[in-house]
């Protein structure tokens, strides 16, 4: 990877460190070439072919299937799932909306890890 462009996120170090295993039994932290706060214009960069990103399963799989963007180091790569947060404000009682919300997003959620 050191002789490629990097494609990272300019803000928290912890977005820059990908799950490709190191001989030392760490994940790889990565220096980005090109940075960005943005998952989606990571997303532009590597299909304009600027470099190598980064990219959560939900937001490259359509691009993969399609050709657009391909896995590298895929026998390096191992699985790593991170909390999402559903923030909003909590009064006494959630409002139906709220609920029907979060409801929708768990399903969604347990769908994709059927996948």
């Amino acid at each position: 990877l050191a002789a490629h462009q990097l494609l990272g996120f300019s803000q928290l170090d912890a977005h820059n460190v990908w799950p490709v295993w190191q001989s030392e039994g760490e994940f790889l932290q990565i220096k980005p070439t090109l940075s960005a706060s943005s998952g989606e214009t990571l997303r532009q960069l590597a299909l304009a072919g600027q470099g190598i990103a980064r990219l959560s399963d939900f937001v490259s799989r359509k691009d993969r299937e399609r050709g657009d963007l391909v896995q590298v180091l895929e026998q390096e790569t191992r699985e790593w799932r991170l909390p999402i947060h559903a923030v909003y404000y909590r009064n006494q009682s959630l409002t139906s909306r709220i609920t029907c919300f979060l409801d929708f997003l768990r399903e969604k959620i347990e769908q994709d890890r059927l996948l």
